[in-house]
This record gives structure tokens, C-alpha cells and sequence, in this order.
């Protein structure tokens, strides 16, 4: 199971998720100690994730291979400077993180590729492989109607997809599968949705008020089958064994430890059928205020 594990990073230092959760430089600082020598291997940033990257290089200390992600092109840039503004952005990162070289390099935002400017941002991408900036280049996608377009015209060595109880479109649709078959990688994010799942049902943000039936459902199934929201969702995803990695936040070293101690991942979870119709609800980039 600890082999999957990446740490994700959207939290250090600034306010992430629902319940706006923040990990200080003293807590990552431990909790990078206490993964590396649990052989966890792998950290998952962005230079949209405020100060992650710096925090990152301070501490890593060529620790941990490092997944990185290229922010949005601007709207009205010129095909000729795609090239230079996107090994420009790479090259800040590196800097910051204090590396050499990423494992992964992401497009953050993977519908960028169907824009008029496609064809020249995966070729600089692809580039960049090619010069040794990066190991592999991959995409990070949320919608999933989109990635038989996207894989028709480009070849990526990984994809990072939301996975969780709510959202399980990456297995029903039939991609896990799919994309396994290719050949590709597959990181799952998004495990716990932002840290809804762990909540019970009077504890949900009003703007997911619509959930509540869903969640006493989801409350009493977990009561039927004497789960802790944690161990349901940690069981439901590590039972995927055709995923590659799993990225997970934390907010201390704590609950690594408490994840880490999960002596069995049940199998065979039946899980109650939530059946939630408005897709928004599941996606929390549609939660900005």
C-alpha cells in the first residue's frame, strides 16, 4: 500500500479544501522524514500551490522524485512564444524545488490541448522530455469526455484523475482499464474530495447542502459495515490495483501514521449506490464561493 502513496502538497502553507486546512514548514519538515523512511518516494506539487514548491526545495534534500505540474498558457499568447514561456515556467520550478530534473511533468490543465495552440504546447512539453528537463510528461484531467480526444492526437507516459467514492467515472467509464492496456500510468487524486468525505452530514458547507440525503445513506452504510469514513475510502481505492499511485494530503504526520497503521484493506467493499445526478457537486473546482 505505502508504495502508491504520494504526498500531496496542496496545503503547505495556505488554506486548501473545504475545511481550509494548512500545514506548516515545521510539520512538513517531519512529515518528510517520517515518509522517506517509510520508503514513500514521490511528491506531487504545482507552482499554483502558493509557496509548495519552495517549501519543497528547502526540505527535500533530493529525498523525493518530484511531479510538477505546467499552469495554464495565457489566452491570447503567440504560438512562437509558447515554446520559451513554457521551459521558462519549468524552469522556475526546478529552481524552487531545488532540482534538476522532474519525474513528472503535468499539464494542469489538459484542455489547453484541444485549443488552437494544442499541437505546439505537447510539442514543447514533449521537448522538454526530450532534453531531460523531465522523465515523463503527463496531463491532469477532470473531465473524462475529453481524453479519448486528447489520447487520439497526443501520447502521454501518465494521467492524474480524480477517484473516490462519489466520483468513480476513471473506472466506470472503462479508462482504469484503458489506459492500463496503453501502457500509461495512472495516478488517482481527490481521494477523500477535498475532506468531504471524512464529514458527517451536519458538518457539510452549505453550498453542499444538496448532499445531506446522500450523506445519511452514506452515514448508515458505514454503521451497517463498522467503517470509519477513513478506512472506506482508503479501502475502496487501494483495491484498485491497476492504479500506480495514489496522491494523498496530510495535515500532519499523524495521519500518515494512522493510514500507514490500517492493518487490513477490506475488498470486496459493497458500496451504497449515492446516485448524484448534478456532477458540480463532485467536482470542487464549481465550489469557489
Amino acid at each position: 500500500m505505502k508504495k502508491k502513496i504520494i504526498l500531496g502538497s496542496a496545503n503547505y502553507e495556505q488554506a486548501y479544501g473545504v475545511k481550509r486546512n494548512i500545514i506548516k514548514k515545521y510539520e512538513i519538515r517531519k512529515l518528510f522524514k517520517f515518509a522517506f523512511r517509510n520508503k514513500i518516494k514521490t511528491i506531487d506539487t504545482s507552482p499554483l500551490y502558493n509557496k509548495s514548491e519552495k517549501i519543497i526545495g528547502s526540505l527535500n534534500n533530493n529525498r523525493f522524485k518530484i511531479i510538477s505540474k505546467i499552469p495554464k498558457t495565457p489566452r491570447n499568447i503567440k504560438k512562437k512564444n509558447i515554446k520559451k514561456w513554457l521551459k521558462h515556467n519549468a524552469k522556475d520550478s526546478l529552481k524552487n524545488l531545488k532540482i534538476k530534473k522532474f519525474d513528472c511533468l503535468l499539464l494542469h490543465n489538459a484542455d489547453i490541448l484541444l485549443s488552437k495552440n494544442g499541437d505546439e504546447i505537447y510539442k514543447s512539453l514533449k521537448n522538454m522530455k526530450e532534453i531531460s528537463m523531465t522523465r515523463k510528461i503527463g496531463i491532469s484531467i477532470y473531465d473524462f469526455n475529453q481524453l479519448n480526444k486528447i489520447l487520439k492526437r497526443f501520447k502521454f507516459d501518465l494521467i492524474q484523475a480524480p477517484l473516490n467514492i462519489l466520483d468513480q467515472r476513471l473506472i466506470q467509464t472503462g479508462w482504469l482499464k484503458e489506459l492500463k492496456k496503453r501502457k500509461i500510468e495512472v495516478h488517482a487524486r481527490s481521494i477523500f474530495l477535498q475532506g468531504i468525505l471524512l464529514l458527517k452530514h451536519n458538518q457539510l458547507p452549505k453550498k453542499l447542502k444538496q448532499l445531506n440525503k446522500n450523506w445519511i445513506k452514506w452515514e448508515a452504510w458505514l454503521k451497517k459495515n463498522k467503517l470509519s469514513p477513513l478506512q472506506a475510502c482508503l479501502s475502496f481505492v487501494f483495491n484498485q490495483h491497476q492504479l500506480d499511485g495514489i496522491v494523498l494530503g496530510f495535515n500532519n504526520t499523524k495521519q500518515l501514521k494512522q493510514i500507514l497503521k490500517l492493518k487490513k484493506v477490506k475488498s470486496n467493499l459493497s458500496l451504497p449506490v449515492l446516485n448524484i445526478k448534478n456532477k458540480k457537486l463532485i467536482d470542487p473546482r464549481t465550489w469557489i464561493n
